[in-house]
């Protein structure tokens, strides 16, 4: 069968890569508040929302980044040695392109790269405590599934993603848009809960006959009328209790967050257990894209760290981490410190607990280290939370991980005010005098009365023994 032809135009298009180019994400959207938000436009966003381009050295001599028009080299080539953008417009009214430089997030993906650490799925990280949670692959297929996964009918399976929203982070607008969505397919809800009822009306049915020992194979199914149906939906009506668990199921909605202890005794719609892959999950939503994000592919830390001269390692070559905020009192409330590993923002773990070998700066700001304040981590989980933010754990390196790579912490000098004289082979510290109060500044050395020698103490104590003789 010959394949269509297509025309010049369509061909174009077909290899363009402008046109590849997937749409823009929607940006992060801030908690609603009630107090003032202090927010930068040039701030990094926690994921990238729009697609990274670079161009060949030969084309960027030219400008030339596949575009509409060719881009300054001095917002490009001359502004980085690494020149990456991100397209915000191809064309404006003022017929310039809108562009960006992606380098921030580009960068912060290779150093994630390097640091051979793969995605784990979100976990509670207690602070008081130095057990670590189990390593869980979001790739393992149990936990690697959605709402048009073929396996979900198996047990114990989960999954990350609902065909329904999570109604906990809905604003009132969005909910009231989501009713009216709900509204117009009503006829196809009931459809749906007349099938469940159905099926419940089945394995009731299979369940009374194997109580009595009779052939579930004879086993007619139950007719279910008009009357019979009215009246099971005015019992979910009346009891939300268990009418809850039905609309998650007939709405494919995602679990919500526990009750607060202040509402425990209050009549509410019960949420079914939690079908997601993570706790956190439930708690603070099902996350924006798949819980690796595209960061890393590894199912498990079983790597092995070969050191080309102390061979196999238990822990892979240190990171030095640069210390971003320092351990004290950040707006009022006690913080625990905060340090950059890879571009990436972590807690300190070991805050929590008494060191007496802190490093330099890390329990209050010194200017005085150079390159500022530094310490060596080895990190040990990362995961991506609800919203899109990577979180990665990391614990100081230890001595035994530091030693075959010959890396140190960093040691301010023993400060001392013994100054160089003092420290000559008289050994006598000059006395300086300050200007009697009665003289001067004006007196020219001429005028000014000539200072006595220092006696010494032998003269002092004569002067002293003579002086009580007498």
């Amino acid at each position: 069968m010959a394949s269509a032809r297509l025309s010049p135009t369509a061909n174009l298009l077909r290899k363009s890569r402008l046109f590849a180019l997937p749409p823009a994400l929607n940006p992060p959207q801030d908690p609603p508040t009630s107090k003032a938000v202090r927010e930068s436009d040039t701030a990094t966003l926690p994921y990238p929302i729009r697609a990274s381009i670079v161009t060949p050295r030969t084309s960027l001599a030219k400008g030339d980044w596949g575009l509409k028009r060719a881009l300054p080299a001095k917002s490009t080539s001359e502004k980085s040695s690494r020149p990456i953008v991100r397209l915000n417009a191809l064309d404006t009214y003022e017929h310039v392109t809108d562009f960006d430089s992606a380098t921030d997030h580009t960068l912060t993906l290779q150093k994630f790269q390097e640091l051979h650490m793969p995605i784990s799925l979100p976990f509670e990280m207690k602070y008081a405590t130095n057990v670590m949670p189990e390593h869980r692959s979001p790739f393992e297929e149990s936990l690697d599934n959605s709402e048009t996964s073929k396996g979900l009918g198996e047990p114990g399976v989960k999954q990350y993603r609902h065909t329904g929203p999570w109604l906990a982070g809905l604003t009132e607008a969005e909910f009231a848009t989501y009713l009216n969505t709900v509204s117009r397919r009503k006829p196809e809800l009931l459809r749906q809960l007349r099938e469940q009822l159905v099926e419940k009306r089945i394995a009731e049915a299979r369940k009374k006959a194997q109580d009595k020992g009779e052939d579930l194979e004879t086993l007619a199914s139950p007719t279910i009328t008009e009357e019979d149906f009215r009246r099971y939906l005015k019992t979910l009506r009346a009891n939300p209790t268990e009418m809850g668990p039905v609309l998650f199921k007939l709405l494919d909605l995602s679990s919500s967050p526990d009750r607060p202890n202040d509402r425990v005794a209050n009549t509410a719609y019960e949420a079914p257990g939690t079908s997601l892959a993570a706790i956190d999950y439930a708690k603070n939503g099902p996350p924006r894209t798949h819980p690796s994000a595209g960061l890393s592919y590894s199912r498990s830390h079983a790597l092995i760290y070969n050191h080309p001269k102390y061979g196999p390692q238990v822990t892979q070559k240190p990171v030095q981490a640069r210390i971003l905020r320092p351990k004290g009192r950040f707006r009022g409330r006690a913080s625990r410190a905060v340090a950059g590993v890879g571009g990436i923002a972590v807690e300190d773990l070991n805050g929590m607990t008494f060191h007496t070998d802190m490093p330099a700066g890390l329990m209050s700001f010194d200017a005085s280290i150079p390159g500022g304040a530094k310490y060596w981590a080895s990190p040990i989980r990362a995961s991506i939370d609800a919203a899109g933010r990577i979180r990665l754990v990391s614990n100081r390196a230890s001595e035994m991980a530091k030693l075959p790579y010959g890396v140190e912490e960093y040691k301010p000098p023993e400060g001392t005010n013994v100054s160089d004289v003092a420290r000559g082979a008289h050994g006598r510290v000059p006395r300086l005098d300050r200007t009697p109060l009665n003289q001067a500044r004006w007196m020219t050395p001429a005028n000014r009365p000539t200072r006595q020698p220092m006696k010494g103490t032998e003269d002092v104590a004569r002067s002293l023994v003579e002086k009580l003789g007498s």
